[in-house]
């Protein structure tokens, strides 16, 4: 490549780094791209909290963008979705919102339109600037370096013996144990990376159902005025006295009705009597005025009258041509209310429509209106399931152990880390030893080499070119290659009986610089020593 061609391409590449950073610089930094990390549910189901959202600016918006501004009123930045307007004010609303923004931001305040979307985005870069991922961070990085530098080769040191070979401070299976543990470690530690940075992106809560019981509780009451003696020595009609129709010309049904495990809870109840017979006849005798509820409770008062009851009665049995006698009135409570449910840490509100309780009933006969049933009957529960969208600590479950999830990333942490650590740690020790032949030989034979003080070749003595070849006879032979380190050199034998097959390495002043890797499988000795 010429000069000119390698300024073109490094110019080139120069303008192409250029243009990416002006590209994605931040507004803060000058630039006009926007970053937000989405909070709350108001764009659900498309943006969950902890989302990133990657906004530019557009010549122009149009109904069904998704755009951003800083907000006055909540002091922050909103992004929603235009639904209307035009350039002077855009009308906006969230995905999952019910009602529209009050600020209606002109063109020249939106920050921008969505250009990408990046699901748990957010929450990722929050996590990496967390100081515990900081401290991880630069961990890692000081063990990569440790790991990668090594000293360049020809590098003279003190430890260097006189023919020009480096001692090692640990030995050949030493150092391929280590290297295996390496290779472990380093299988560990891009396991914790990939498992850290998923769980990264793994939202901190989830979302889960909960039932919850919206309550009323209701309790009728009666009273009346009725001819003092001795069935009346008060002249009053109380609760769960039968009423005989000859001493009063009437009496007040009233009925308490209070919702509780709700909130914003509006509406009326009122009480509608109604007379019935046996044959399933059924007709309205009166309706009672609407109570308003006021703060979740109300209580609704009706006007009953036996002998009006009686007379309807009557007239239907009359209209039919049957003889009959008697009579059911009943008070039905009429609720028509509605609200909201909400628990802690809920998504949202949750409306609800509360249903009506159960009636009291009272049986009448020619002479009294009596209750059908026991004092029970007056007190009335009615209940409304609603299901509400709980936001919980997600959690998982490791060997029958629940773990948080922030658990969950600082274990993930300290295993790259002491993955890491033992990556540097074993690779240092296995990293190959530069010296002399007779090393190289040493290390690459590790499994058949017998180092010995003494050597006594047999009566047949036979001198091999190369070290392979001697490689190939203790192959051949299934036996040990003994070493003995003498004054002018290192000798390598096989014994075959009375042959001895001898390969010598001669010491010189500067031994060649050579990599030590081990070249064959160790196994165990199954041959013979003679």
């Amino acid at each position: 490549m010429t000069t000119y061609a390698r300024i073109a391409r490094l110019s080139g590449a120069a303008v192409l780094l250029l243009a990416a950073v002006w590209f994605f610089l931040p507004t803060g930094l000058g630039g006009s791209t926007a970053y937000v990390s989405t909070f709350g549910t108001s764009m659900e189901p498309g943006f969950t909290a902890g989302d990133l959202a990657i906004l530019r600016p557009a010549a122009d918006y149009r109904v069904g963008d998704i755009v951003a501004y800083d907000s006055d009123d909540l002091d922050t930045t909103v992004m929603h979705r235009i639904v209307d307007g035009d350039a002077d004010g855009f009308v906006l609303q969230g995905d999952n919102n019910s009602w529209l923004d009050e600020e209606r931001p002109a063109a020249d305040q939106l920050i921008g339109r969505l250009w990408l979307h990046v699901p748990q985005g957010g929450k990722a870069i929050a996590a990496l600037r967390s100081p515990s991922v900081l401290v991880l961070v630069a961990m890692a990085a000081v063990t990569i370096l440790l790991t990668v530098v090594r000293r360049p080769r020809g590098t003279p040191t003190r430890s260097r013996r006189r023919d020009g070979r480096r001692p090692s401070a640990f030995s050949t299976a030493g150092r391929l144990r280590a290297r295996q543990v390496a290779l472990g470690s380093g299988v560990a530690a891009v396991l914790a990376a990939a498992g850290g940075a998923a769980l990264l992106l793994v939202p901190d809560t989830r979302i889960d159902e909960q039932t919850l019981q919206v309550t009323q509780q209701g309790r009728f009451s009666y009273t009346g005025a009725a001819a003092q003696g001795t069935t009346y020595p008060t002249g009053v009609i109380e609760t769960g006295d039968p009423v005989w129709t000859k001493l009063t010309d009437g009496l007040t049904v009233s009925f308490e009705d209070v919702v509780t495990g709700a909130t914003a809870v509006a509406g009326t109840v009122r009480l509608d009597v109604v007379v019935s017979a046996p044959d399933g006849w059924s007709a309205l005798l009166t309706m009672g005025p609407e109570a308003p509820l006021v703060d979740g409770s109300a209580t609704a008062s009706v006007a009953l009258d036996p002998s009006a009851a009686a007379a309807l009665a009557e007239q239907h049995y009359e209209e039919i041509g049957a003889a009959g006698s008697g009579a059911t009135v009943t008070v039905v409570p009429v609720v028509e209310a509605a609200g909201t449910v909400e628990a802690a840490g809920t998504v949202d509100a949750v409306p609800f429509t509360a249903s009506s309780p159960d009636a009291l009933d009272f049986t009448l006969d020619d002479t009294a209106l009596r209750l059908a049933t026991d004092a029970s009957s007056l007190a009335t529960t009615g209940e409304t399931t609603v299901t509400t969208e709980e936001l919980v600590p997600r959690e998982f479950a490791l060997g029958g152990v629940s773990l948080s999830i922030g658990t969950a990333r600082l274990a993930a942490g300290a295993v790259l880390v002491v993955a890491l650590v033992t990556l540097a740690l074993s690779a240092w020790v296995g990293q190959p030893v530069r010296g002399s032949e007779a090393d190289v030989l040493r290390a690459r034979h590790a499994g058949r080499i017998l180092e010995v003080s003494r050597f006594t070749p047999g009566t047949t003595t036979v001198d091999l070119s190369d070290a392979d070849a001697l490689a190939r006879v203790a192959e051949r032979l299934d036996g040990l290659v003994l070493h003995h380190e003498g004054p002018r050199g290192s000798t390598f034998a096989v014994r075959d009986g009375e042959t001895t097959y001898r390969y010598v390495v001669r010491s010189s002043p500067v031994a060649r610089t050579t990599e030590l890797r081990p070249l064959t499988t160790p196994r165990p000795f199954l041959g013979r020593l003679a």
